[in-house]
């Protein structure tokens, strides 16, 4: 026992001897600091090539909260452990540099403060320690700024003690994102997404709304669930996804490895002030009007194209008619019998029973895949102008004049329809132009589709060319990729303005998605051809 406790004794000396000549080789380094405590404050004298040393001990997981009122000097602090490390340099662009500094380890802590100017006369800063927070203080002080979700916030500090909350709550919400109210802010609330990722994957982002560049997800503490988080205004409506960027070893030893992405989640955000256009709703009291297909020759084309021809509920062969015609007929209800992204038929009933628009004959052009080459197409302009307006004429009731006469479609159909609208005003005069890609070039490899380095073919068309007799309906998503489209709709607008031209635009907080073109092609419609 006597031999236990001496060896015991011994080592505690040696301890203790150690920590004598760190706390000297502290002193060296930082000689005469100032005790730093929760009631500490000081007004301080410093010269231009002086320098003020301060020190706390603080356990693992503490923190030190504190400012220093600049008052007539711009100073810089340092924060230092006891192995002379420099952890942190604090300069801030205020009047107040604040201090927020928690310890990884329980160790003493040096802050040295000294002028920014070297060159410049002395001065006066106040330094004033706020609170010293204990580790479970700080430690929920810290998540409440990580964690800005309150539902969240709350999951995870349950989570700290309940094994199975991250299922319950994942069981519980068909969606993965949540909605929460800001207190104090009516005009905007929090969008909070939710992921379990897969072993494989290094990061997850979410793509989607106002955050043009994603959002990348991090974890909730030590949990299996991971999240990102944004403010959106309540009036927003927009689609969003998750891509999950996988690393993946390889090797007897996994010394090789390779990266891959995979877009695992889809699901749209509808905020708590949107009202969506009861145009586009299906309504069982509005008579329906009918669907028939279609195969047309085209010398231009080559080939025999597919279209869906709409006539409303009312026709009636002896009146004349409005015709619209809109490209990607399969998204905009050209396919019999099945759910449409946009349902043209459905917007035409509700807007002919409502007595909003005049009567209207729609055409849906089939793309059969052949999209991107018709929709910059000079031969699929001919196509529509020549061919089937003819055709339309020679087998229904419709206007003989430009301005009976509508192309729209959406992205590079509204491209096409103000492409197809200029080379061929004489007999169509009007368009309806949903977040067109008025990017493109004469040859669209030229020109990035996200960041644009040249002026897209058509602006450059109407900004040099004379007014032409042609109405205008627009539209543009807020959070459509930045320069190439709601920066190029923007320069669009304005010259036709300029211009003198005939033409509503409208921006929508939402993205390039069939989700919105729902909501807006009934304004277009009513534009065009109301009453």
């Amino acid at each position: 026992m006597k031999s236990i406790i001496l060896k015991t004794f011994s080592t505690l000396i040696m301890f203790l001897t150690l920590l004598a000549c760190n706390n000297e080789k502290l002193l060296t380094e930082f000689p005469d600091s100032i005790p730093l405590n929760s009631e500490f404050s000081v007004e301080k004298k410093i010269d231009k090539d002086e320098e003020n040393s301060y020190s706390i001990f603080l356990k693992n997981g503490e923190a030190i909260l504190a400012n220093i009122n600049q008052l007539s000097i711009d100073v810089v602090i340092d924060i230092y452990d006891s192995d002379h490390q420099l952890l942190k340099s604090i300069d801030g662009a205020g009047y107040i540099e604040h201090i927020d500094f928690s310890a990884k380890r329980s160790d003493n802590y040096f802050f040295k403060v000294y002028p920014f100017d070297k060159e410049a006369f002395g001065g006066v800063y106040l330094f004033e320690v706020k609170e010293i927070m204990i580790l479970e203080e700080n430690v929920k002080r810290i998540a409440k700024k990580e964690i800005p979700s309150k539902t969240l916030y709350n999951l995870w500090v349950k989570s700290l003690k309940e094994k199975n909350v991250i299922d319950e709550f994942l069981n519980s919400h068909k969606t993965k994102h949540i909605i929460e109210p800001i207190q104090g802010n009516s005009i905007e609330s929090r969008v909070t997404y939710f992921y379990v990722p897969s072993k494989d994957a290094e990061y997850v982002m979410q793509s989607g709304g106002p955050d043009f560049m994603g959002l990348r997800f991090k974890q909730l503490g030590n949990t299996k669930l991971f999240f990102t988080s944004h403010v959106v205004p309540n009036d927003a409506l927009f689609n969003y996804g998750f891509n999950e960027f996988k690393l993946y070893a390889l090797g007897p030893e996994e010394e090789y490895s390779y990266r891959d992405m995979e877009h695992v989640y889809d699901d749209f955000v509808q905020m708590p002030g949107v009202i969506r256009n009861p145009y586009s709703i299906e309504n069982s009291e509005v008579k329906k009007g009918v669907l028939n297909e279609f195969t047309i020759p085209s010398s231009y084309l080559n080939e025999d194209r597919k279209i869906t021809v709409y006539l409303p509920n009312s026709y009636d062969s002896n009146k004349e008619h409005k015709l619209l015609i809109l490209f990607d007929g399969e998204e905009y209800g050209a396919i019999l019998n099945r759910r449409a992204e946009v349902p043209t038929p459905i917007i035409l009933d509700n807007l002919l029973a409502n007595n909003k628009i005049e009567p209207t004959i729609a055409v849906m052009v089939w793309s059969l895949g052949k999209r991107n080459k018709d929709l910059i197409s000079a031969s699929f302009g001919s196509f529509i102008a020549r061919e089937l307006v003819s055709w339309a004429r020679e087998s229904f009731t419709i206007g003989l004049k430009p301005n009976d006469i509508c192309v729209a479609g959406s992205s590079r159909g509204g491209y096409a329809a103000s492409f197809i609208a200029s080379q061929h005003s004489d007999i169509i005069g009007n368009v309806i132009s949903q977040s067109g890609s008025f990017w493109i070039t004469n040859n669209d490899k030229n020109n990035h589709w996200m960041y644009p380095t040249k002026q897209g073919q058509l602006i450059q068309f109407f900004k040099n060319s004379k007014k032409l007799p042609i109405r205008f309906y627009l539209d543009i998503g807020l959070y459509d990729q930045g320069a190439s489209m709601l920066g190029m709709n923007r320069e669009f607008r304005s010259i036709i303005e300029s211009k003198g031209y005939d033409f509503v635009y409208e921006e929508f907080k939402g993205g390039h998605s069939y989700l919105n073109w729902k909501e807006t092609l009934p304004n277009g419609v009513i534009s065009i051809f109301g009453k």
